[in-house]
């Protein structure tokens, strides 16, 4: 009769060892899933900085062009700023070059479409305006 209770605790050992390894599992992967829900958010926002230095070079160009519109200079003539070391043609805004941006005027005037690109690094920003 002793051998059969203490069988039988043996057995309810072994299932409690089981029940542990899989509470702790799920707990595991639950706070891997956390994790990396938090290394993303991170990293996005590490990246609006840029973004937003992208999208202020975009707007400094849509302020170029229509600077240069209202002037009757021409919303392609770029005027003096040195070129991107980039080889695209693009506007540098800072001595370092990584904060360029670039226009495109798709219309004649009187009506004015344009559309600025600004990047920084590897991030780029656009915005269109009709003037």
């Amino acid at each position: 009769m002793n051998c059969l209770i203490i069988n039988n605790c043996k057995q309810e050992r072994g299932a409690a060892i089981l029940l542990t390894f899989l509470v702790l599992t799920t707990v595991f992967v639950i706070a891997l899933g956390i994790s990396g829900l938090m290394l993303g958010e991170t990293k996005m926002s590490r990246e609006v900085p840029r973004s937003l230095r992208a999208y202020y070079a975009a707007e400094s160009g849509i302020e170029k062009s229509l600077y240069d519109a209202r002037k009757g200079a021409g919303a392609n003539d770029m005027g003096s700023p040195p070129r991107c070391s980039s080889g695209t043609g693009a506007i540098c805004l800072a001595a370092e070059n990584a904060t360029c941006y670039s226009i495109d005027v798709t219309s004649p005037p009187p009506n004015l479409n344009i559309k600025s690109y600004g990047c920084y690094k590897e991030v780029r920003r656009a915005i269109e305006i009709s003037y």
